[in-house]
């Protein structure tokens, strides 16, 4: 089990990068894209470099941002991906994948799982924000997303940190229950962060 400053000095050697995105209220709606997507951002990460995850559970058949990390790995073993998430969660197990977890206690009933609070970065948000502080983050795949997704984007601008936002589309509509039909706008199909990202066109 890592301190903040351990993970710091394991990742401290390389190049870092995050993918954040679509998680179990929204999911993937065509999971061959994102492998697609995924193939080809890849090819242009250095070998050995390290991946931040946030602890969404990976599963096939209910694909979402976690399932992007099993993948991940699949495609390129030879990236470490440290785990980040809440110690109230450590119930919940740890993917085979995960070469070490970073749990902590910096987080409220207000905020629990990350985004901004009161225009401030809190949980998971904000240890990858202190991360990028300390010793940069070179890179960030963006997926869709809700609106954690959107506050990290808007950090992510803020701190220099280059980004590939690809709007792609989602299976439910942000509630886990309402399918998205192939007659909804593009809106719809793909959620908030297609309505706010700066230079998508509505």
């Amino acid at each position: 089990m890592l301190t903040f400053n351990k993970l710091i000095e394991k990742l401290r050697s390389g190049n870092i990068y995050m993918i954040i995105g679509n998680g179990s209220k929204n999911q993937f709606r065509y999971i061959n894209d994102v492998k697609k997507v995924l193939k080809n951002y890849l090819k242009g990460i250095p070998k050995n470099s390290s991946f931040l995850y946030f602890g969404d559970a990976p599963n096939s058949k209910k694909p979402d941002i976690g399932y992007v990390f099993e993948l991940l790995h699949k495609y390129r073993p030879d990236i470490s991906i440290y785990m980040i998430q809440i110690a109230e969660v450590k119930s919940w197990g740890v993917p085979k994948f995960v070469k070490d977890v970073y749990w902590h206690k910096d987080y409220t009933k207000k905020c629990k799982w990350g985004g901004c609070h009161n225009g401030k970065p809190c949980s998971n948000t904000k240890k990858w924000v202190n991360i990028a502080k300390r010793i940069g983050i070179d890179g960030l795949l963006v997926l869709g997303g809700g609106e954690i997704t959107l506050d990290e984007i808007k950090l992510a601008t803020k701190l220099h940190i280059p980004y590939d936002y690809v709007p792609i589309e989602r299976r439910f509509k942000g509630d886990g229950k309402t399918r998205v039909k192939n007659s909804d706008t593009k809106k719809d199909k793909i959620g908030i962060t297609k309505q706010h990202h700066l230079g998508v066109v509505n």
